[in-house]
């Protein structure tokens, strides 16, 4: 009996002390693991997010340009998710979104924490020229980010400047509307720039203007490139009566063929202001998978500015040709829904724009997520080199 439990307490030492040697050998590696798998999880294979039954969270590392007016207030919500730029609630947040002018190279390595089940969100709203003017190195962030937040159709979460449906669902439809938008119309064209030559697009589309001025067009220039100011007040503090009073917004882009790159110059100043944009810049079925139909001019159209002048004076002298640009408004009944189905009637083979998902709306869908090897290969390789030109 004595050997017996003798032979059973010398096992039981046996197994203790090799428990507390593996323990002592392994914690490290385990607590190590954890710590690196926090820090560089966005350098491992894809995986799903972990649900969470709280409303979530989006961290915008800082606000853009280190500018409060150019972000979003503190708090405000996006749908239903919570926003923050207190960096102290990082470990709460399941999204944290870096505007391109709030991270660069130096932040990598990163260290900060970092959960596998956040996701790292890269966002911007300009076009592939300007961050080369800028001199944005998206290469120093190879497998850093998991979604984009761009104006292009294929981010990962759609930050565009404007939709066909949004523009649809607030403006006034029907006969008597289009009527009273046509008569309050006492001038010809407008343009508001202030990028003279920053860009190679600036550039171009100045030339142009310049083309169609001698070619007769005479516009309403405002901005700095003209040096003067458009008339504001605390009761219209941007000018879009100033701009309904026109027939023609020129909406030219600073950028040339850059792939979904319509801004809003296309979709405030000239849809929603209730004038017709005269557009270049964007490609042709770039607009026409956004656009209701039938609502602009699309200046690549006409063989030279000369043919572009007499086409918008012709149009100046007649109302029934002018009309046609509203007929869109004028349908009472017209929807988004609408709209998709009619575009795709006429265009059938047109990969068309469908409504837009926020980023709360891809959060609280649990996306897998994903790594982005490469910035520069999802951003700017897909444009055309007159877009990439400086």
């Amino acid at each position: 009996m004595i050997k017996k439990a003798f032979w059973t307490a010398l096992t039981l030492t046996v197994f203790a002390v090799s428990v507390l040697l593996w323990w002592s050998v392994s914690m490290p590696r385990i607590i190590k693991y954890r710590r690196y798998n926090l820090q560089k999880s966005a350098h491992y294979g894809n995986h799903s997010r972990t649900p969470t039954r709280r409303a979530p969270l989006i961290l915008y590392w800082s606000y853009p340009w280190n500018d409060k007016s150019s972000g979003s207030p503190e708090g405000e919500k996006i749908g239903i998710c919570d926003t923050t730029y207190d960096r102290n609630r990082i470990a709460e947040a399941d999204a944290i979104v870096f505007h391109y002018t709030t991270i660069n190279a130096r932040d990598i390595p990163w260290k900060h924490y970092r959960s596998p089940n956040q996701l790292f969100v890269w966002w911007s709203a300009e076009g592939p020229a300007v961050l080369r003017l800028e001199g944005v190195n998206m290469e120093g962030f190879d497998g850093f980010f998991n979604w984009t937040w761009t104006y292009r159709r294929d981010a990962d979460v759609a930050r565009n400047y404007g939709y066909r449906g949004n523009v649809i669902n607030t403006i006034a439809k029907g006969k008597k509307a289009v009527d009273k938008e046509i008569a309050e119309k006492t001038g010809l064209a407008v343009w508001i720039v202030s990028q003279c030559n920053y860009t190679h697009g600036a550039r171009l589309r100045m030339n142009y203007m310049k083309k169609l001025q001698g070619a007769g067009l005479n516009f309403t220039g405002y901005g700095k490139c003209f040096d003067r100011a458009l008339p504001r007040s605390p009761e219209n503090p941007y000018p879009y009566e100033t701009i309904k009073s026109y027939k023609f917004y020129l909406a030219f882009e600073n950028a040339l063929h850059c792939t979904d790159y319509i801004t809003e110059k296309f979709w405030n100043n000239g849809l929603k202001s209730g004038v017709v944009p005269v557009v270049w810049g964007p490609k042709k079925e770039d607009l026409l998978r956004v656009a209701p139909l039938d609502s602009f001019i699309f200046v690549e159209d006409f063989k030279s500015p000369k043919d572009l002048a007499e086409y918008l004076l012709y149009l100046d002298k007649n109302d029934t040709e002018y009309r046609k640009y509203f007929r869109w408004r004028e349908d009472e009944s017209m929807t988004d829904e609408k709209m998709i189905k009619l575009t795709k009637e006429r265009y059938p083979g047109l990969d068309i724009q469908m409504p837009l998902e926020t980023l709360c709306d891809k959060l609280l869908k649990k996306s897998k997520t994903k790594i982005i090897s490469s910035l520069k290969k999802v951003f700017r390789d897909p444009n055309p080199e007159e877009c990439l030109a400086l």
